[in-house]
This record gives structure tokens, C-alpha cells and sequence, in this order.
């Protein structure tokens, strides 16, 4: 057994991941003055989870899934402003606020030592299982990779930091099978170089689908985006980008789109989002995934068959960064003692209830866990708030994402210029950068 089991008067924490939401937990539960023994688990070399740049794509080293789905020419796609851990504000990046990944991997590592977290993190240990004992305890079974050893570790408390982007969502569509050309997802996009002179299509126009639809224009022969996006519409392409409806069906050298019409097609890449997998939990944990949904989470965060483990960043289209430190010490608080949760029965009605609002506003089945911009959005940071009795977070993030995400989908090529200011909990300025760098609009006053 690992020396977690040793008798002593501080509980054990076990958090398996190390990207931002990891690091959050860790921090939270391992401050100098924590009543908490902390062991955090990290299956490759490094800490960053999904901000963590490498050339393996479907395998790693170990013969693992690779985690990240970073490219190579990725850049933020949320200003610094919420994408900032508690306690470590960004510091000598002057008034930019879009950054390549490799400066975010920079700040979490940074974080990291500023906060002596590193001691804490077993890496290159993999967590093969996870069961619950004791009724309220956790046994993790953990594969040690560079040694090839097993060890047993029992935990207190567990929390899940896994992240939302390792695991790809591929749609099933007519004619994959018979198709002559390549199909690949984003989680194992790298770079442009394959792109060279094919007609390529990208399926899915978030900022991964912008992205890469728009790196591809600059080698490809012909790039097509298919969505459904009106707003779109109005960006400024290249001559050889084409704007497409949703796609139909697939054929050996192309592809036929819902509006009857066809384009031969060399290369598909299916920027198509993720979906949830937590393939160490066992059935004993209680958690089950169906149609994308975690069931089920008591506020998006707590198990509710077993309330001593809980998931930090499951929400989507949200604050990021603010949300894991949110989560961190909300669970954090639980854990001590200082919220009294509901009981089990209370729980699962209160989430079944939001579920069937959400469902009767249109909202579909498999994005129940993103917020975006939606009532839901700010009516689950005052859920969680209230319910924890700590202090509503600033309004002022969420009109800073909102308007980050608006920026992105107008004006893909050049809201990275842009640049934001907080005032105080509810008021910021912005100003928007044209191609030219010319300030368009300027210090905007906003008021949630």
C-alpha cells in the first residue's frame, strides 16, 4: 500500500491530471497551511495537460491514448483576463491578451513552482482504476511507466481533472467506409504540411475548425468549412476558402452536402468537439456517460452516489481557468466540512430538475454541461455561490468571454489584437484591432 494509508491527522487528497484544472485542485488543497496530504497524478512527463505540444498523435510512448490536442501554430482563443489561475496574476506580457500555447504552458509551469506544487505530482504514472471502499474512500490502482510497477494507493477524497479534449467525437456519416481519401479529427491535427496542393474539407467551425480551415488555406488548394454558422458568413476568406453547408453523406473522392451539392475532397478533418471518457472509474463509482452527459453530477461537480469525489472543468463554454479554481475550492470546502451537501435524493432531483429545464428551452441532450451564452451561464455560477456560501463570482468574466467569443466569430483574423481591461467586479474596457492594427472601437464601458 502507498504511504497515503498512513495514520495521520490530515486527510488524503488524490487528483488525477495536471493540466490547469489539476493544478488548481493541487494548489487549493496543498496550500502551507492545509489540513489535506496531496498526491496528484500525471501520465506523461509534464505538467499542462492539453496546453502540452508533442508529435505523437493516437499513441504515445507508453502505447497510451496521447492527451493533448494541441497544434502547432495554436494561439488562445480566450483573453488572459479568464484565463488567470487564483493567486498568479499573467506579469511582463504588457497589454496583449492573446497568447501562443507554449506561454500558457510557460504560466502553469511558473504556477507551479510559484506555488511548490511540483513536490506533490507523481509523473509518469498512469491510474489504470479507481473503485470505492469503505463506503466514503477511494482505491486507485497505478501503473508507474518508466518503472513498469504497480502500486495501491486510498484516498480521502479524489478528484477528477482530467479535462474535456482528449477524447475526439467522430459522427457517423454514410459512406466513411468507402471513402478513397483521409479522415482525421483535430485532436490529431499537428500542422498544415499534409494539406499541401489536396482539397481539403473541415467539418465544424469552432476556433479549432477556424483555425486549421484557415491555416490550411494558405497551402491547400481549395479548403471548404461546412456549418451552419449565418454569422460566419460575413468573414473575410481567402479566394481558394469556400464556405459549405452541413455535409450529407460521403463518397469514394468527395463529399455531397445537405444542398445537393458535390466537391471532390482529398483530405476530411473533423473538428467536431469531444465527449467525456473516464475509462480508469469503475461501476462501483456510480458515474456513467450517455449521450454526452455525466451521470450524474450533483452542480456539474460532485458524484452524487459517492459526494467524496468530484470533477473539476466539467462545464464547457465558460470562464476556463476561474471556473477550476471556483470548483477547486467550492469541493474544497465540502470536503472540510464547511458546506453540508444535500442527501443523495436531494441531489439527484435538483440535477434531474435543471436537466428538464435545460431540455424544455431547447437546449440539446448532449450539451446539458455547456454553458456558453445562455441564462444558464450565469445562473450556475449563482447556483454554486449560493449554494457554498462564498461570494458570487465577478460578472465582469463572463461579459469578457461572451464578447471574446463574439470578437472570434466576427472577425476570426484579427481579435487576437484585441485588448481588455478590468475596471472592477461588473465594468471593463475593450479595445478592437482592425487588420491594420487601427483601433476601431475604443474603451468601451460595459455593464453586465
Amino acid at each position: 500500500m502507498s504511504p497515503c494509508t498512513e495514520e495521520t491527522n490530515k486527510k488524503t487528497i488524490g487528483i488525477i491530471g495536471c493540466g490547469a484544472s489539476g493544478l488548481a485542485a493541487l494548489k487549493n488543497f496543498a496550500a502551507d497551511d492545509s489540513v489535506f496530504k496531496c498526491v496528484a497524478f500525471e501520465q506523461t512527463g509534464s505538467i499542462g495537460g492539453t496546453w502540452v505540444y508533442t508529435d505523437d498523435v493516437d499513441r504515445d510512448q507508453y502505447g497510451l491514448p496521447v492527451h493533448s490536442s494541441m497544434y502547432k501554430s495554436l494561439r488562445s482563443n480566450l483573453p488572459k483576463e479568464i484565463m488567470e489561475l487564483s493567486g498568479f496574476p499573467h506579469t511582463g506580457v504588457g497589454d496583449a491578451c492573446y497568447f501562443p500555447a507554449a506561454y500558457i504552458q510557460k504560466y502553469l509551469n511558473d504556477f507551479t513552482d510559484h506555488f511548490n506544487l511540483r513536490s506533490h505530482i507523481k509523473f509518469h504514472h498512469h491510474v489504470e482504476k479507481v473503485r470505492p471502499i469503505n463506503n466514503n474512500q477511494w482505491e486507485l490502482n497505478v501503473l508507474n511507466l518508466q518503472q513498469q510497477s504497480k502500486e495501491t494507493f486510498i484516498f480521502d477524497a479524489l478528484l477528477i481533472c482530467v479535462g474535456n479534449y482528449s477524447n475526439p467525437a467522430i459522427p457517423d456519416v454514410k459512406g466513411s467506409d468507402i471513402f478513397n481519401g483521409k479522415i482525421m479529427h483535430s485532436h490529431s491535427y499537428r500542422d498544415a504540411d499534409s494539406f499541401k496542393g489536396k482539397s481539403v474539407l473541415v467539418i465544424g467551425c469552432g476556433a479549432s475548425g477556424l483555425d486549421i480551415s484557415f491555416g490550411a488555406s494558405k497551402v491547400a488548394d481549395k479548403v471548404f468549412l461546412s456549418h451552419h454558422n449565418p454569422r460566419l458568413l460575413n468573414l473575410k476568406i481567402p479566394s481558394n476558402y469556400f464556405h459549405k453547408t452541413d455535409f450529407k453523406e460521403i463518397v469514394k473522392d468527395g463529399v455531397i452536402f445537405q444542398d445537393g451539392s458535390y466537391e471532390k475532397i482529398d483530405i476530411i478533418v473533423y473538428c467536431t468537439g469531444y465527449t467525456y471518457k473516464y475509462p480508469f472509474l469503475s461501476n462501483e463509482c456510480g458515474i456513467a456517460v450517455e449521450n454526452n452527459v455525466i451521470k450524474y453530477l450533483f452542480k456539474h461537480m460532485i458524484n452524487i452516489e459517492y459526494p467524496t469525489m468530484g470533477f473539476i472543468g466539467v462545464p464547457r463554454n465558460t470562464t476556463g481557468f476561474y471556473l477550476f479554481d471556483l470548483q477547486s475550492r467550492i469541493f474544497k470546502k465540502i470536503i472540510e466540512g464547511g458546506v453540508k451537501l444535500p442527501n443523495k435524493e436531494e441531489m439527484l432531483q435538483d440535477t434531474l430538475k435543471e436537466i428538464e429545464d435545460r431540455l424544455a428551452s431547447g437546449q440539446r441532450l448532449k450539451d446539458l454541461h455547456a454553458l456558453g451564452k445562455t441564462k444558464w451561464a450565469m445562473e450556475y455560477y449563482t447556483s454554486v455561490s449560493k449554494f457554498a456560501g462564498i461570494e458570487h463570482p465577478p460578472p465582469v468574466l463572463l461579459q469578457i468571454y461572451f464578447d471574446g467569443i463574439g470578437r472570434l466569430s466576427e472577425d476570426f483574423l484579427n481579435f487576437r489584437g484585441d485588448k481588455y481591461e478590468i475596471i472592477d467586479r461588473e465594468h471593463y474596457k475593450v479595445q478592437y484591432f482592425d487588420q491594420n492594427e487601427s483601433i476601431i472601437k475604443k474603451q468601451i464601458l460595459y455593464s453586465f
